[in-house]
């Protein structure tokens, strides 16, 4: 109407009669309370009400139109917040790789991370309090899907006196007269038992990080099982070296992800599918 100089100009171009767009404009002015048009035989100019009013509808059109526009890039997973968490102590590269990967095809997804303990994120993934949940294998995991995300080997920090020192490569068999200590948020409870230690074999868990459990080796308590992918990340005090463990073949551990189903962010689900594929 405004733009089109009158109403019957306005009927035309929309395809109604005018008597039906008059009707329906008469109709909004009752509604809102104000003349918006002043009415004359050669056709209809807007009055300073109406000014106003169709620059808010304007400015509120291309608010929509923008609304619309993100709407979608958010269920098409380029827009929104994807929060994740981790329950190793440490990122290591195969990890940042994928975030790194992730927040490239993605950049206007925000990744916040938090870090906690295990049973806290699998708590916080079901009722859907973080998207999805980073942790080694063998935790123990009901009513959430689970994917293995990379693999990494284990290595032994021990104090570069210690007899073994000189070694290549450790045997876990040798092993068993020392105490290992081993962080339950980065390697979980039980890995030598999943790797097949020998029951003579002792090892303390460590409600800790890596930069405690490393000082607990330093300072003599035992010696610290630890993922090549914390190595990558800490800085080992002069005293203390470290060696590849293995048992026959290289040891490995596993890091998986666990994310509800029916959480149904879509950023989750192209992180997912990122991950899975690499």
């Amino acid at each position: 109407m405004a733009s089109a100089g009158g109403f019957r100009k306005a009927a035309d171009a929309l395809g109604v009669e005018q008597s039906a767009l008059s009707r329906r404009v008469r109709g909004l002015e009752d509604e809102i309370g104000v003349s918006l048009f002043h009415r004359n035989p050669g056709g209809a100019t807007l009055t300073f009400a109406g000014v106003s009013f169709v620059k808010g509808v304007e400015h509120a059109l291309d608010l929509l139109g923008d609304t619309v526009a993100e709407a979608r890039e958010a269920g098409q997973g380029h827009l929104g917040r994807l929060k994740i968490g981790l329950t190793p102590s440490f990122i290591s590269e195969a990890l940042f790789g994928l975030l790194h990967r992730f927040h490239g095809a993605h950049p206007n997804v925000q990744i916040e991370m938090v870090s906690g303990h295990a049973a806290d994120h699998l708590s916080a993934v079901a009722d859907r309090r973080i998207d999805i949940a980073v942790l080694p294998e063998g935790v123990r995991v009901t009513g959430l899907d689970v994917s293995e995300l990379w693999r990494e080997a284990l290595h032994v920090v021990l104090p570069e006196d210690h007899p073994l020192a000189s070694e290549q490569r450790i045997d876990l068999a040798s092993l068993s007269d020392t105490p290992l200590l081993v962080s339950e948020g980065d390697l979980g409870l039980d890995v030598l038992t999943r790797l097949g230690a020998s029951p003579s074999i002792t090892f303390k868990v460590v409600q800790a990080g890596l930069s405690i459990l490393l000082a607990q080796a330093q300072l003599g308590s035992g010696l610290a099982i630890v993922a090549s992918g914390a190595l990558e990340q800490a800085a080992l005090p002069g005293a203390l070296v470290h060696r590849p463990l293995h048992l026959g073949d290289d040891l490995t551990v596993g890091f998986a992800a666990a994310w509800y189903h029916r959480n149904d962010n879509p950023a989750l689900r192209r992180f997912v599918s990122s991950a899975r594929h690499h």
